[in-house]
């Protein structure tokens, strides 16, 4: 395999993976991402909705 196939395949692999996350509802695509150390679920929901142009969630 040549070094612009494995550059190919693995945009063909982030393009999959974020086409997946934009199908989840805003909550759970930060649930998704979340990490220990990260930022909250909250904000990763906050920073989802504002990439997406989606209005913010109000605090529950």
């Amino acid at each position: 395999m040549t070094r612009a196939d494995c550059i190919a395949a693995a945009g063909r692999i982030l393009r999959d993976a974020l086409a997946e996350l934009e199908s989840l509802p805003p909550r759970q695509a930060a649930e998704s991402a979340w990490y220990p150390g990260g930022p909250s679920v909250d904000e990763l929901e906050r920073r989802i909705c504002a990439m997406r142009g989606l209005p913010q969630q109000a605090a529950a």
